[in-house]
């Protein structure tokens, strides 16, 4: 028993270990580009491919890693996925040529593709509740610290020179944490066998493999070639693949198959408008990346220590941000995005400024201002992106729709090292290092914080979630501030505040329908759960009701179009009640909710009331519990007596 609770206790820094090392090898290689270029006589092109290939094959395999894992169990993918990043690490730090490194990096994102998919399956499996949740929030902080520690890790090796090996101690760095990652995995993550009948789709896996080769390669290599004939024909052939990939996943989908891609989620407005969202910021963060470690070593000169001494700024931010991010979400939805690339925007166009005006000049701490900023930024940016793109998909979807987002993030990442480094280089030219690298950094930075804005703007135009309105402080408005909104409404006819009539009606229509989805399936308990809700958010729009009521009559109300929905909702739900044997099925459907309305609500639409029948305030904790064991109690009595199994609770 002590073994296995000891094992539930490493399961999460076991596999924190695999994420780390995951998103760590994405960026660690940026500050080593120069020394790898150097040591191994190789193009600016080439070098790329080494940053490249990694993602490339990471990418690509991520969903079928995932699927994998069902079929063959997450703990021995893990497992597998380790020893193979590992193995491929010590093959990295031993290449004796570029071709050889380029292959081995590729075999790490194999590895990387394996692993890190079943991390968040192994989370869900082992942990419940408010230990999940603390797991989840760790795992998130994770993945920021090490898509920036990459850089610090990576300039520190450099500057120790380990052995004289100069660059392979980046990759060498791996193999003692891996090994012991592997054996600790082995001996205390549980087993696990899962029961799916889930399908490879190795012709999707094929095709999208191939598409990004087609597009990366002669990005990466075309200028260092010269454009070869080949290249350009690479290039152009992409747009027939992707047309094939397309009708493929359309047509594994059509025969009941299990696609790659499952294009039918895009038919959702907030992943389809999300997934636009993670390819902008990943491609103006990696090509940010990329170009400022070229800018900093090359065109200035750094160390590999001074180089990433310019990144400590953004990694602090970027740290502190990661963890302020989630406890803003609530508050401001969506618009922690939207603010965060606003920022990081900002501190790119502050990046390049400076970098202009101190030209050969320039030190580490004048750049820590703007670094700092854009780290903020990216931070913001980074840590709520998954959650809110998936916020608006329907749970059963979240696995196959978490798995677009990651892929589609990472090949944004191989786009924007390859369009960078492309535009970089070229702006570049034959010149030496200095003004003109300086020139080029300056050019390229307003593009990186026009990708930015591009996907703040599309932030700003992302559906509501249920429950969340468009203008975020209308969620933190009090009681009293939305009951005043609401009756200037109403007095005036329409004609004052129909905005905030707008934003506050949306709140509550959304709350209503994720209310009519949550609430529990024994009668009792319905009515139960929703007098407590009534009790703790409605007490404004209560107050509303009671005023519309006076001035309206039974005459048509204001929106009522858009109101009207929620309580056909309400009355369906009835309605299945009945179908599955719950509730009489000659009782009214409409009639039984507006009798559930009444028990819900009665005690805060009629205060005065309550109080003289019962002596009580309807506010007092003892007539709370009188009221929920009263309405229970007719719960009770009116559903009807089914068999069990068949009134459990949903899921």
């Amino acid at each position: 028993m002590a073994g296995r609770e000891l094992g539930r206790r490493l399961t999460l820094p076991i596999v924190l270990v695999g994420t780390f090392m995951a998103i760590l090898d994405v960026a660690i290689v940026n500050v080593a580009i120069p020394s790898i270029r150097s040591g191994l006589d190789a193009g600016f092109g080439a070098v790329e491919l080494v940053v490249s290939g990694y993602t490339i094959a990471y990418a690509s395999l991520l969903v079928t890693g995932g699927r994998l894992g069902d079929i063959l169990g997450r703990k021995r993918m893990f497992v597998l996925g380790l020893l193979v990043f590992t193995a491929a690490s010590a093959l990295c730090g031993a290449a004796p040529d570029i071709p050889v490194l380029v292959l081995a990096r590729v075999l790490q994102g194999v590895g990387g593709a394996m692993l890190y998919p079943q991390v968040l399956a192994i989370i869900q499996t082992t942990y419940t509740g408010a230990e999940r949740g603390r797991a989840l929030g760790v795992f998130g902080a994770v993945i920021g610290i090490a898509s920036i520690a990459g850089q610090l890790i990576g300039g520190a090796l450099l500057a120790l020179n380990l052995f004289g090996w100069t660059w392979r101690p980046v990759f060498l760095v791996n193999v003692p944490v891996g090994i012991l990652a592997a054996v600790a995995a082995v001996v205390w993550l549980p087993d696990d066998r899962s029961e799916s009948r889930t399908r490879l789709d190795l012709g999707g896996a094929g095709l999208v493999t191939a598409l990004l080769l087609l597009v990366s390669v002669p990005l990466l290599l075309g200028r260092d070639e010269g454009w070869p004939l080949w290249l350009v024909l690479l290039l152009v052939a992409s747009l027939p693949v992707g047309w094939v990939f397309l009708r493929f996943e359309r047509g594994v989908a059509s025969r009941g198959g299990q696609p790659l891609v499952r294009l039918d989620l895009f038919r959702n407005r907030g992943f389809a408008g999300g997934v636009p969202i993670a390819i902008l910021f990943m491609m103006s963060y990696a090509g940010f990346l990329f170009t400022l470690a070229v800018y900093l070593q090359t065109g200035l000169g750094f160390s590999p220590l001074k180089s990433a001494l310019v990144y400590t700024p953004s990694a602090v931010g970027f740290f502190a941000a990661s963890l302020v991010a989630p406890r803003l979400v609530p508050m401001l939805g969506r618009h922690v995005l939207g603010a965060g690339y606003v920022l990081a925007a900002l501190g790119l166009f502050g990046t390049a400024a400076t970098a202009a005006v101190a030209g050969s000049s320039l030190t580490v701490w004048s750049l820590a201002p703007t670094m700092l900023l854009t780290g903020i930024g990216q931070g913001f940016g980074m840590s709520p992106l998954v959650g809110t793109i998936l916020s608006g998909v329907p749970p059963q979807d979240a696995g196959g729709a978490s798995g677009i987002v990651t892929t589609s993030m990472q090949t944004a990442n191989v786009l924007g090292v390859a369009l960078f480094g492309l535009l970089f280089f070229s702006l570049v030219g034959t010149q030496p290092p200095g003004a003109a690298y300086t020139t080029a950094f300056g050019e390229l930075m307003p593009i990186s914080a026009a990708l930015l804005l591009g996907a703040a703007l599309l932030v700003h135009r992302l559906p509501v979630s249920p429950g969340q309105p468009a203008n975020a402080l209308i969620e933190r408005l009090p009681g009293w501030a939305g009951g005043f909104a609401w009756s200037m409404f109403l007095a005036t006819g329409g004609r004052v505040g129909q905005s905030f009539f707008d934003e506050l009606l949306s709140r509550v229509r959304g709350q209503r329908l994720t209310r009519t989805e949550q609430a529990p399936e024994r009668l009792g308990e319905f009515l139960a759960f929703h007098y407590r809700e009534h009790e703790s958010a409605d007490t404004a729009w209560l107050a509303y009701l009671q005023r519309e009521a006076l001035a309206y009559g039974d005459r048509t109300i204001p929106k009522e179009d858009e109101r009207e929905p929620v309580i056909r909702a309400q009355i369906a739900e009835v309605t299945r009640r009945q179908e599955a044997g719950l509730i009489d099925p000659e009782l009214d459907p409409a009639l039984f909710r507006l009798l559930c309305f009444a028990l819900a609500s009665y005690p805060a639409l009629l205060p005065q009331i309550t109080r003289m029948a019962t002596g009580l305030s309807p506010h007092d904790p003892e007539f709370v519990a009188r009221w929920e064991g009263f309405i229970r109690r007719i719960g009770t009595d009116l559903e009807l007596q089914v068999p069990q199994g068949r009134g459990e609770l949903r899921e």
